[in-house]
C-alpha cells in the first residue's frame, strides 16, 4: 500500500505542477503540488531507502522534462493564447504616443521635409512644419541648415536622412522672377533735363 500512495502522490504532483502552468491559480495550484512530492518522498522511505532514492530521482529527472514540453505546448493552447494575446495587446495599449511638443503626433510628420535645427552627429533637433522636435539620422552626420527628410519613427524620436537636392526643400527658395520693389531712394529720381521725353511718347 504505501508503494501506490507513493505513486499516486507523485501522479498528484505532475497533474498539479502541469495545472500550475495551464490555468492561473496564483501559486495556489503550485503549493499543493509541492506538498505531494514531499508525502510522496516520505511515504518512499516508510518502504526502504532504495525506493525513496529512486522516488527523488525521477522527481528531479521527470520534473523538468514534463515542465519544458508544457512549457512549450502552452502557447498553443486556448488559454495561452488568450491570455497572450490580452498582454501584448494591453501592452500596445498602454505604449504612450510621441508627440511634438505642441502635441502632434510625430507619426504625421513622417514623410515630410524639413531643416536640421542642429548639427546631427547622429541626435540633434530638427525643423518640420514649424515642430522644433528631437532626431536621429539614418546615415551620415547632417550639419545645421541642411534639408532633411523624415524617414521614420523610432523610440520618440524621429529617424532622418539628408534630402537630395532633386527633392522639394521644407522652405520653397524665392524665386527668382519675383520683382522687386522700385528704387525710390533720393539718387534715383531724375530731372526733367534727364527725361528722355521720346521713351514717355510725348
Amino acid at each position: 500500500m504505501p508503494v501506490l500512495y507513493t505513486i499516486g502522490l507523485l501522479v498528484l504532483f505532475f497533474t498539479l505542477a502541469i495545472a500550475e502552468i495551464l490555468v492561473p491559480s496564483a501559486g495556489l495550484l503550485g503549493l499543493f503540488a509541492v506538498a505531494a512530492a514531499i508525502t510522496a518522498v516520505l511515504i518512499a522511505f516508510t518502504v526502504s531507502l532504495n525506493f525513496a532514492l529512486a522516488v527523488i530521482l525521477a522527481l528531479l529527472v521527470l520534473t523538468p522534462i514534463l515542465l519544458s514540453i508544457v512549457l512549450r505546448l502552452w502557447p498553443q493552447t486556448a488559454i495561452g493564447k488568450e491570455v497572450l494575446n490580452r498582454r501584448s495587446s494591453d501592452s500596445k495599449s498602454t505604449m504612450p504616443t510621441a508627440t511634438a511638443p505642441d502635441g502632434t503626433p510625430l507619426s504625421d510628420l513622417v514623410g515630410r521635409y524639413g531643416v536640421a535645427a542642429s548639427n546631427l552627429l547622429p541626435a540633434g533637433r530638427v525643423i518640420v512644419d514649424g515642430h522644433k522636435v528631437d532626431a536621429v539620422s539614418t546615415g551620415m552626420p547632417i550639419d545645421t541648415g541642411q534639408p532633411i527628410k523624415v524617414v521614420r519613427v523610432q523610440a520618440g524620436k524621429l529617424q532622418v536622412r539628408l534630402a537630395t537636392a532633386d527633392e522639394p526643400q521644407s522652405q520653397p527658395a524665392t524665386s527668382s522672377t519675383e520683382t522687386s520693389p522700385p528704387d525710390v531712394s533720393p539718387n534715383s529720381a531724375k530731372t526733367l533735363d534727364e527725361v528722355n521725353l521720346d521713351d514717355l511718347g510725348i
